[in-house]
């Protein structure tokens, strides 16, 4: 997964976290960042969402960038405020989703998630050309070496990525869902 999606689904799943935890939101005074709710998508952002990214920047770093850095020129404090910065993009997805199910406006809260993870999945069918090759920045910008996607281990660790994003986003859903109607 490169980047700008990571970007739109830390965005997309603090919507859908503030969506799953609507019960919790309506019914608390507490601002929205200091809710059970937030707390839980927190910990999902904190164990899933930002190793994910750091899995991706350590071991396919140029092909995460869509070659347009040299990881191997970013330095790591750059790179730290990064991941930082994805888990505000997180925070401000669920602030958004929280004033909008505050306001009983859930359909826009969703319209907001569908509009953010289309945008996510968007992104590799938009860069199609970047990320169906593989290799080195300096490969990719002088044209040698560079192997089909398919080949080799980004496939699978895209696949086992994705499974640990979708499978832990499920999990959180779920958990603040039935939170809400224990607590209804």
């Amino acid at each position: 997964m490169p980047l700008p999606t990571l970007v739109f689904f830390a965005l997309a799943s603090g919507v859908a976290a503030a969506l799953a935890g609507r019960v919790e939101l309506r019914l608390s005074p507490r601002a929205p960042l200091l809710s059970r709710s937030f707390g839980a998508y927190a910990i999902f952002a904190g164990l899933v969402l930002v190793p994910v990214s750091v899995y991706f920047y350590v071991f396919h770093g140029d092909w995460f960038l869509l070659y347009f850095l040299d990881v191997r020129k970013v330095p790591s404090a750059v790179a730290m405020v990064g991941f930082l910065l994805q888990l505000g993009l997180g925070a401000a997805g669920f602030a958004f989703g929280a004033s909008q199910v505050r306001a009983q406006r859930d359909g826009a809260a969703f319209g907001g998630f569908l509009a953010l993870l289309a945008l996510a999945v968007a992104v590799p069918f938009a860069a199609r050309t970047r990320l169906a090759l593989v290799g080195s920045y300096a490969q990719f910008q002088g044209h040698f070496g560079l192997e089909p996607y398919g080949r080799g281990p980004l496939m699978q660790g895209a696949i086992l990525m994705g499974a640990f994003l979708v499978g832990g986003l499920g999990a959180l859903l779920l958990r603040l869902h039935l939170g809400g109607r224990s607590r209804a």
